[in-house]
């Protein structure tokens, strides 16, 4: 009788403590508002169809079906579809204690501290049947929560990014070696770019998070290099920056919209971090759209 005998070494074998948090099903819809906002977990997208873009930082890239977008803990990002004929549709999952990139090929996984992207995008237009199959599988372990079903959705995930990892020209690994940004001021920034328009002082976000409000400003500024109030007016004139491009309201409207007191303070605010007036930067959109149509 013949017997062959395959031994497994244990070169390159992951040993990481990741967690699957969250896994859920999507589809931009007329009611869906999309804000930049980030976590201290790994999200990974897969688009089930539909097209639309993904704002990443300051970057803007488009999606489509069967891409897989990758984003890194601590990365800026929204999505949005590009019209309501095709909207977009995906599956998200999050997962704590991992990040990914992609390795040069002059480096080694020892390396692998520098190497980190902030997100990749990856189709797998070919594969597609297989992704879901995993996705869909992972959902039906969470829906009927069977005995040891948390191991099993562990292992589907397991399976599903040594999938990616080899159905890819890119060198991608995984790994734990990404800083995490401070629980209280991830919490904090969270909450402002949600709630940017409500009434938010230092003494709030102090009981939101228990801590003493001057350590507070001290840790926020450090981890996001500008305090929470600022960061709070930065958000508010970002967003009425929108507002005055995209609508007819008022300056006096758009400034309570966004959580400004008084219309005075607005345009004062307004006009130290942009360099000119809410009313003339809506002038100047203006002239930039009508010469754009013209062009």
């Amino acid at each position: 009788m013949g017997n062959t005998r395959y031994l497994l070494t244990k070169n390159n074998v992951y040993d990481l403590d990741f967690e699957l948090i969250y896994i859920s099903k999507s589809k931009f819809e007329n009611d869906w508002h999309s804000t930049l906002h980030m976590h201290p977990f790994t999200e990974i997208f897969f688009i089930t169809s539909g097209q639309g873009t993904f704002q990443i930082g300051d970057e803007i890239v488009s999606v489509k079906e069967s891409d897989l977008i990758l984003i890194n803990p601590n990365c800026s990002h929204t999505e949005r579809s590009v019209s309501s004929s095709n909207p977009l549709e995906y599956i998200v999952f999050a997962i704590n204690n991992l990040a990914i990139g992609t390795l040069p090929s002059n480096l080694t996984n020892d390396d692998t501290k520098d190497t980190l992207n902030t997100y990749k995008i990856l189709n797998f237009n070919k594969k597609k049947s297989e992704i879901l199959y995993n996705l869909n599988t992972l959902i039906r372990e969470l829906e009927e929560k069977n005995l040891n079903y948390e191991l099993a959705c562990k292992s589907i995930l397991t399976l599903f990014l040594i999938q990616v990892m080899r159905n890819t020209s890119s060198d991608i690994f995984i790994t734990e070696n990404f800083e995490k940004i401070n629980i209280e001021c991830m919490k904090i920034k969270n909450y402002i770019d949600s709630h940017y328009s409500e009434n938010i002082t230092l003494d709030f976000l102090s009981n939101l998070t228990y801590v003493n409000k001057f350590h507070l400003v001290h840790l926020f500024t450090k981890e996001m290099g500008i305090s929470p109030i600022n960061y709070l007016i930065n958000k508010r004139i970002d967003e009425s920056k929108n507002l005055l491009s995209t609508t007819n309201y008022s300056i006096r409207d758009i400034s309570s919209i966004v959580g400004f007191s008084n219309s005075s303070y607005f345009s004062q605010m307004f006009k130290k971090i942009t360099g000119i007036s809410p009313k003339d930067f809506r002038s100047n959109n203006s002239k930039n759209k009508t010469e754009n149509k013209l062009a």
